[in-house]
């Protein structure tokens, strides 16, 4: 009877701990952790390969654009997209990556051959000739021979 008389609900202690029922389930609220990628550039490279190997381009690609931009100043991830553009046959975007690989290291005989031969795909053969060259000045191996070859009609001197 003297709830009656106070005037209390039976529903007044859910009211009275409703605000402290919400600041709890506010407080257990999952929370979103964000991690850094934990693979360094070399790792994400050598994924490229695997999956590149594996035949799955789209993934290969996908790992080395990590690798390029986790290192932006290691060459290897560029040249690796260049040579799957070519193998997927894009010869202008295989050579924006060699570019960009021989803008890190211009010593690079191997990047020199491959874009000169895509050069030379292109019809771009006096820049195709001037790299082979220079590649061939730095080393003499069987395919820059090729690629000389196929550039000039000619077997190199």
């Amino acid at each position: 009877m003297e709830k009656e008389r106070l005037g209390l609900s039976a529903r007044l202690p859910l009211k009275a701990f409703l605000p402290v029922l919400l600041l709890m389930w506010s407080c257990s609220m999952p929370r979103i952790v964000v991690l850094e990628d934990p693979l360094s550039a070399s790792e994400h490279n050598e994924l490229g390969v695997i999956y590149e190997r594996g035949g799955d381009p789209v993934l290969a690609r996908q790992e080395y654009l990590k690798a390029a931009k986790k290192d932006a100043s290691w060459p290897v991830p560029l040249f690796n997209l260049g040579n799957l553009a070519y193998a997927q046959g894009d010869p202008d975007r295989a050579a924006h990556f060699y570019r960009r690989c021989l803008a890190l290291d211009g010593t690079d005989a191997d990047v020199m051959n491959n874009l000169a031969h895509v050069l030379h795909e292109l019809g771009e053969d006096a820049e195709a000739l001037e790299l082979i060259v220079s590649a061939l000045a730095r080393e003499r191996r069987a395919e820059y021979l090729d690629t000389y070859e196929a550039i000039t009609g000619n077997p190199a001197p």
